[in-house]
């Protein structure tokens, strides 16, 4: 292959969406319990109370994105102190006003959504002081030559995630959308998760990370 077509072939390449393909992701129980870090015993006992829903092909039950994704949630809502019950309502409420928020932007005219913007920047802008003050006491702590986080980058990086809040992404799939350094972008998305404002998950191959949006008590 001569050099002139292979970067006609190279600049036909484009990133690579793994929540659309996450999507389509079935897992048997031992898989789905190991990747949201639950014992088998766990997850088959709040799928038979009908908590989460498997896929059921044949007698043989498998998890997909959904189901792994409540899953997920549940346990983080367990390490924070509630009993099950307390967890799966959690959970139920982020998605219901996930599907809620999904379903208000489509009925939304051009005033509501320029409104919706304007707060959403004003969010951002919030959250990116409080990073900064953040990123001030790493400064006096020495860690951040560890953490190697620019306030710029961070910026860009929360303004992405507000932008699409439903993202689950690699590091370098996340770079490539933002169009910064690979290597840069993963050292600020491990920073963002000590401070909470994403979640990585161990997928089979890869880590991935999602945005977490404020907790509402």
């Amino acid at each position: 292959m001569s050099e002139h077509a292979r970067e006609h072939t190279a600049s036909s390449i484009r990133p690579v969406d793994l929540s659309q393909l996450l999507e389509q992701l079935e897992l048997g129980i031992g898989q789905a319990a190991q990747l949201c870090g639950v014992s088998i015993r766990q997850l088959s006992y709040w799928t038979d109370k009908g908590v989460i829903e498997p896929t059921d092909e044949g007698g043989s039950r498998t998890y997909g994105y959904g189901a792994i994704e409540k899953v997920c949630l549940i346990k983080q809502a367990l390490d924070e102190g509630y009993s099950l019950e307390g967890a799966v309502a959690e959970a139920d409420a982020f998605l219901a006003r996930r599907e809620a928020d999904q379903e208000g932007l489509t009925s939304r005219g051009e005033g509501q959504l320029r409104k919706l913007v304007s707060d959403q920047a004003d969010k951002l802008h919030q959250l990116a002081d409080r990073i900064r003050r953040g990123l001030r006491t790493y400064r006096v702590s020495g860690d951040l030559g560890r953490l190697v986080g620019s306030v710029d980058g961070l910026e860009k990086l929360i303004a992405f995630f507000e932008s699409n809040p439903y993202t689950v992404n690699t590091a370098r799939q996340i770079a490539l959308r933002v169009g910064r350094e690979s290597e840069q972008v993963q050292k600020e998305l491990e920073l963002l998760e000590e401070r909470r404002f994403v979640q990585k998950i161990t997928y089979p191959g890869a880590d991935v990370y999602r945005y977490l949006p404020p907790r509402r008590r």
